[in-house]
């Protein structure tokens, strides 16, 4: 409370409680002023704690201290002089300020808004029932046979019963109901009981005493004073104003045990005890009938409370179990649909388990599995020969560039289908990336994975329908017998690429089996393609040029640009093991560049002297380049150099090679040269995928033999002239002229001229010759240059 000590209603308490007890055997005159000051400190702090602070149900305290503020009263009108109230004034008194403090209980407990089965009432009902039944079995049935009743009395005795009956109801509930058992309301209920108590004794001496107890110094006098000063404690205790609520309607009682048997145990005593009481008392005869009346009508009225009760409970159970069995479908649509997600939640970790572990297109393992199932056979102790089959899709390329990669996509599940029935028995099936696969054969001896490795290849070398059309595909395999010298899983799959990579070199569309020279001849590899990128870096590529001449006049038409690299030691390196080394790692488009810079450069004088063309190749990647016609145009007129004065020779295998978009490409490029006065040539022509086709879609202007028919031209026999003039009667009937390559005796020219060959080169005419040496040799005769040679 603002302004008061916490412990403000215990001093109240002490006080007031030791000034009613001392005041009660005193006499009036002594005790009265004694009266006044017990019940002006009762109203003066009650009064100041309703007005000092704020409280639920503020009107019941206000009820509470117009009772305190009645037996003020009636403690003053004692004092005043010549004004005695007769013996049934005092009695009527206490029985208003009784009703008031009955009124304030129920508003505290806001009985005004609670429902009328209110089980706390109820409860409270039930037990001051069978209270009153015992009561009046042993209390008022003994009075009535001791003392003749008559009506001052029975007024007096009805009244307070029926008070009384309520004080105890409403103690009960208090007492019973967790939201109104607050310090501050058990002192109320402690004031109840004390005047209930009062009460009942006054009532059972009413007869040998008259109404003296319910005058000033009475028994019921003297415990309402005492009651004033419960209600001032109360309305000073800290917990003044709070806690006693009527519960939520939201939230249902249920029937404790300790009630349930309180209730039978009542339920079984309420016929028992008015018999009990009737046997133990002088009732007369016509005593008896008012005795059975009022027993009869309390039980009656415990039986009906108890139904009332009893009915509420069985309600209240029976939409606890609707509930229950609503909650119950509830947590079974919960519990099904946590299972679902469960089972998706373990359905989808299995599919990324699942993902992680398996390529998505082919289903086939990937990678990682591989890897990790390598590492592990090749780590057991003691273990069983075994096999690692790399395999590489020979044309798949030409498949995804002309068909789509839909299409691809789809031919590499076909592919991996026929591996599964192909590896029948291999431990593991995987898809490395692109059209690459891997087989990994476990507890198998070398001859066993040789046999499964040839019939893998054989099995995908089969036509695919795809597309409306039949693809035709093969495959090249690197095999490596795993023995037991070879522990670490990335040294066995780059020996077995190394493998795959012989069996390409080697012409594809077979298996080759890994040997220890394949890697020595990687690592020459290796080393070699870093000497040449130092080598184009440092500018030590040079380039020669070999005449082609015209094969009867001798007089030399164009000169050839042949790249060639000798090493910082001195050693010559072919160009067939350069350019193929300058292709795997990138160089060619810079090589192919620097081939033609050079050699522009260099043609303009010769071309502007001497009228001469010079020729250089080209690569299949600088022609699937998009500006390459453009730059080449760019380049003659940056030397000064017509277009007629240059000739690119392409070779058959660079027209399959430069297919679907590159391929396109290559075509509008060759085309868009042409157009510029840059004549074709086909190198090599009859050794790679000679097609009439090919000659049909791209513009051609010159065919070059290769020198392995040139050189069956010195066998005994026709055939070699045969094969020649094949070829220079298909390059008459296209209007192409021919250049025979290779030419190194005088037997083959003289040949050639007979086979009517209008053009040659080789070393029967002149060698390779660096580009100092050319304007000399431009300049000799031919019948010198002849006499010479």
């Amino acid at each position: 409370m603002i302004g008061a000590p916490r412990r403000a209603w215990l001093i109240v308490l002490a006080g007031g409680l030791t000034l009613a007890l001392v005041a009660w055997p005193l006499p009036d005159a002594v005790a009265a002023p004694i009266w006044i000051v017990t019940q002006l400190v009762t109203v003066g702090v009650a009064t100041f704690a309703l007005t000092s602070r704020e409280a639920l149900h503020r009107s019941g305290w206000w009820v509470l201290l117009a009772s305190c503020g009645l037996g003020l009263a009636s403690a003053a009108l004692h004092l005043v002089p010549g004004d005695d109230l007769s013996d049934a004034a005092w009695p009527i008194a206490l029985a208003a300020r009784s009703a008031l403090f009955v009124l304030g209980l129920i508003l505290l407990l806001g009985a005004r808004r609670a429902q009328p089965t209110d089980q706390n009432f109820l409860d409270a009902g039930i037990v001051a029932a069978g209270l009153a039944i015992v009561a009046w079995a042993f209390m008022i049935e003994p009075w009535l046979s001791d003392t003749p009743p008559n009506a001052e009395f029975a007024g007096v005795v009805i009244c307070f019963g029926a008070l009384d009956l309520l004080l105890l109801t409403l103690s009960v509930r208090i007492v019973s109901s967790p939201s109104s058992r607050t310090p501050s309301m058990l002192l109320l209920a402690v004031g109840a009981s004390v005047v209930l108590a009062a009460d009942l004794a006054s009532i059972v001496r009413v007869g040998a005493h008259a109404l003296d107890g319910f005058q000033p110094g009475g028994l019921v006098f003297t415990a309402w004073q005492l009651c004033g000063v419960l209600i001032a404690a109360a309305a000073l205790h800290p917990s003044y104003g709070r806690g006693y609520r009527r519960p939520d309607g939201g939230t249902e009682d249920v029937l404790p045990r300790v009630r349930f048997v309180t209730f039978v145990v009542v339920a079984l005593l309420a016929p028992v005890v008015p018999v009990v009481g009737l046997i133990t008392s002088n009732l007369i005869p016509d005593q008896t009938v008012p005795a059975l009346i009022g027993a009869a009508a309390l039980t009656c009225a415990l039986l009906v409370l108890l139904v009332v009760r009893l009915g509420n409970f069985a309600r209240l159970a029976m939409r606890r179990a609707r509930a229950m069995n609503v909650q119950s479908a509830a947590l079974m649509m919960q519990a099904t649909a946590l299972q679902q997600a469960l089972d998706e939640q373990q359905s989808l970790q299995q599919e990324l388990a699942h993902r992680a572990l398996h390529d998505p297109l082919t289903g086939l393992a990937n990678r990682a599995v591989l890897a990790e199932r390598l590492e592990r056979h090749l780590h057991e102790s003691g273990r069983a020969p075994g096999g690692l089959l790399l395999i590489d899709l020979d044309g798949f390329k030409d498949v995804n560039d002309t068909l789509g990669h839909p299409t691809g996509d789809e031919l590499l599940v076909r592919v991996a289908e026929r591996l599964r029935v192909a590896a029948d028995g291999a431990d593991t099936v995987a898809r490395l990336g692109g059209d690459e696969f891997a087989v990994l054969l476990t507890d198998s001896p070398a001859d066993r994975c040789r046999q499964v490795a040839a019939r893998v290849i054989e099995t995908v070398r089969e036509l695919y329908p795809l597309a409306e059309r039949q693809v035709m595909l093969a495959a090249s395999g690197g095999l490596l017998i795993l023995n037991p010298e070879r522990t670490e899983p990335a040294e066995a799959l780059r020996d077995a690429d190394l493998a795959l990579y012989a069996a390409k070199e080697a012409g594809k569309n077979q298996v080759v089996e890994f040997s220890p020279r394949m890697r020595e001849a990687r690592l020459r590899h290796a080393e070699l393609a870093a000497s040449l990128r130092a080598a184009l870096a440092a500018d030590a590529l040079t380039v020669l040029y070999q005449p082609i001449v015209d094969i009867r006049s001798g007089q030399p038409v164009a000169l050839e640009a042949l790249l060639r690299w000798r090493t910082a030691d001195g050693r010559n390196v072919p160009p067939s093991q350069f350019i193929a080394v300058a292709e795997e790692i990138g160089l060619v488009v810079d090589v192919g560049c620097k081939v033609l810079r050079d050699a522009t450069a260099q043609a303009s004088t010769w071309h502007a002297r001497h009228d001469v063309a010079v020729s250089v190749n080209v690569s299949a990647r600088q022609l699937s380049s998009p500006s390459f016609a453009t730059d080449v145009l760019t380049i003659l007129a940056d030397r000064s150099l017509p277009p007629a004065a240059l000739i690119i020779e392409i070779t058959e295998t660079v027209l399959v090679e430069a297919a679907g978009a590159a391929g396109e490409l290559a075509q509008h490029a060759l085309t868009a040269l042409r157009e510029q006065g840059v004549r074709i040539a086909v190198d090599d022509f009859g050794t790679g995928y000679s097609s009439l086709a090919y000659l049909q879609r791209l513009p051609i202007d010159i065919l070059k033999i290769d020198h392995t028919f040139t050189a069956t031209l010195d066998s005994p026999g026709e055939r070699g002239e045969r094969f020649v003039g094949a070829i220079l009667g298909l390059g008459s009937s296209l209007g192409v002229p021919t250049v025979a390559e290779g030419v190194e005796t005088a037997r083959q020219a003289a040949l050639l001229r007979e086979l009517g060959c209008p053009l040659a080169q080789g070393y029967h005419f002149a060698r390779p010759c660096p580009p100092e040496g050319i304007l000399d040799y431009l300049s000799t005769p031919v019948a010198l240059r002849a006499s010479l040679s």
